[in-house]
């Protein structure tokens, strides 16, 4: 073999190395792509659904506070409506009733001494919601100590 044919050979050998590189950074590159955008089509809209959530807190409140009984009834529909129109978008509440405290979903605002096991949840001051299984906002409760 002529030393024409060792250096073609070599550069060739190179050419392919640098090709495989190539093609795995850009398969590599496709795939972040891939999961960025599955990312941002799950999680994009979580800057409006956490707005939203306070409107949701304040249909809540008033329809705790109505007294007329159609005023009250018309305010749960839309609560209910409103609930069911989050959830449509992947947000569901936190459980916190009858539940042991975990920091990760639940912010203690108190403690008080209560019946219940120390650590379970008492008392439910804001719900906490979830978007996709992602922390949206926690919720905000008293712990018995």
């Amino acid at each position: 073999m002529s030393e024409q044919d060792k250096t073609a050979e070599e550069k060739l050998e190179e050419a392919e190395k640098k090709y495989l590189y190539l093609y795995a950074e850009f398969d590599n590159f496709k795939k972040r792509v891939d999961r960025d955008k599955e990312s941002f089509l799950k999680y994009g809209h979580e800057p409006l659904m956490k707005d939203l959530l306070s409107v949701q807190d304040n249909f809540l409140r008033a329809s705790s506070h109505a007294k007329d009984p159609d005023t009250k009834a018309g305010l749960e529909m839309i609560v209910t409506q409103f609930a069911n129109v989050l959830e449509n978008y992947g947000v569901s509440a936190i459980k916190t009733e009858d539940v042991k405290f975990d920091p990760n979903f639940h912010e203690a605002l108190i403690e008080e001494t209560s019946e219940k096991e120390k650590g379970t949840i008492t008392l439910e001051v804001e719900k906490g919601y979830l978007l996709h299984n992602r922390l949206l906002r926690a919720a905000k409760v008293v712990v018995s100590k």
